[in-house]
Formats: structure tokens, sequence, C-alpha cells
């Protein structure tokens, strides 16, 4: 049963989803998650491991690592010192309930990632060119 132009209702169906994309994702973290520094990526497996054998000390240590020169999404170095310490904290508190053990083990496969993950925070703008159509006589 097809329309007169001869597409049937799933090709129309078909177009419609074809024109609709996603042009762009971005994740929001709360305060505790950009406070992570970004380590060399040997610190960041061994901090990891440390965190699965001992919840929060892992943590503890990458929070000096903001002052080593390890980037956080956070400006001020002290602030993501702060949040790097209350998190070590808690999970060392948590742990006893399990709760801190596995925040730990998420935490340090964290620092794994982020020290892994490109830069894509630079991005670089592409411009098109649009050319006229319509030639001018000089």
């Amino acid at each position: 049963m097809g329309s007169a132009d001869g597409s049937t209702t799933n090709d129309k169906k078909k177009n419609v989803h074809r024109d609709s994309d996603i042009v762009e994702i971005n994740e929001k973290h709360g305060p505790l998650y950009n406070a992570i520094p970004r380590m060399h990526p040997a610190a960041a497996i061994i901090l990891c491991l440390l965190n699965i054998c001992a919840p929060g000390f892992g943590t503890l240590i990458s929070s000096f690592t903001v002052f080593c020169g390890a980037q956080t999404k956070i400006s001020k170095r002290r602030n993501a010192f702060l949040l790097n310490l209350l998190a070590a904290f808690l999970q060392m508190v948590t742990f006893l309930v399990i709760v801190g053990w596995i925040w730990s083990i998420l935490w340090g496969m964290n620092f794994v990632q982020i020290a892994l993950k490109k830069d894509d925070d630079v991005k670089i703008p592409y411009y098109a060119r649009r050319q006229s159509s319509v030639d001018f006589l000089t």
C-alpha cells in the first residue's frame, strides 16, 4: 500500500529518522569527580591497585599529586586537594559497610580512565567556507 509517488509509509519514517542527528554529548560530573587529578598512567594504575587493597589510601595519595603538578578540572589546587582528602576520608570510613570499598575501586578505575583519556577538551573549530553560486563580474 504505497502512496502516489511509490513510497511506503516505512520509507517516510526512515526519512524522518535520517534527519535527526546527535551533535554532541557533554557529561556533567560533580565536584568530587572533577577534583580527581590527571596522573601518569603508571601512577594511576598503582594507586588503583592500592585503592583495591586498602580502600581510600590510593585516593589519599592522589590528593597530594595535585601539588606535584597533576591537573584537575577544578581551577584552585587547594580546593581540589581538600575534595580529594574528603573523598579519601569518606572511603575509609564507609569501608566498614562495604560501600567505601566499592567506591574506592570505582575511584581507582576513574584514575586509570582519566590518565588514559586523550585531550578532547581542546577542540579545533572547523569552518566550512560556503561558495557563492552567483558569479560577479568585475
